[in-house]
């Protein structure tokens, strides 16, 4: 069994120098409109490259965040986000939209699949494994028999979440 890389958020630099001062051997960070968590302090488009410069130099894996929804008018941003994304060496990135997985498979960046896509079972897994996802995010309502299931019937990177309690949301849609 390999070890477990622990994948930790940073929303702005103090939290990424925290994250990787204490063992994080994977950040996750998100830019401007692509991000989550609107609300959330992120990094600019031109920070990428130094996010992920300072990752490296401290052997850590840079993860950008690119899991909203992507709107019809929003796909030529989303291309200036990935030229940014590819030229600055992210690591992975995190999303469930098809029009980001399309566009990452084309420019050869390895895609991670949200927990917002509800991946729950072995099929669905092996779907995104054929669209040539490196990595899947489990829904987090997965048991661990069906983790243990969904390892079993695929060869994909799995990620879980391990922290305690949830929102008010079942993967990750907020019903607030």
């Amino acid at each position: 069994m390999n070890k477990p890389t622990l994948l930790a958020p940073a929303g702005e630099w103090k939290n990424l120098v925290s994250a990787i001062d204490h063992g994080a051997d994977a950040i996750y960070f998100g830019v401007g409109q692509f991000n989550m968590r609107a609300n959330a302090k992120s990094f600019g488009l031109d920070g990428i490259e130094r996010v992920t410069d300072y990752c490296r130099s401290h052997g850590v894996a840079a993860h950008l965040t690119l899991n909203t929804i992507i709107y019809e008018n929003e796909l030529s941003d989303l291309d200036r986000t990935l030229e940014h994304v590819k030229e600055a060496g992210v690591d992975m990135v995190i999303g469930w939209d098809l029009a980001l997985l399309e566009r990452c498979r084309a420019l050869d960046i390895p895609l991670c699949v949200s927990t917002q896509a509800s991946v729950s079972n072995s099929a669905a897994a092996r779907f995104y494994e054929e669209l040539g996802v490196k990595r899947i995010v489990l829904a987090r309502e997965c048991s661990l028999d069906d983790i243990r299931s969904i390892l079993q019937n695929t060869s994909l990177e799995i990620e879980t979440f391990v922290h305690g309690a949830m929102c008010v949301a079942v993967s990750g849609r907020c019903f607030m």
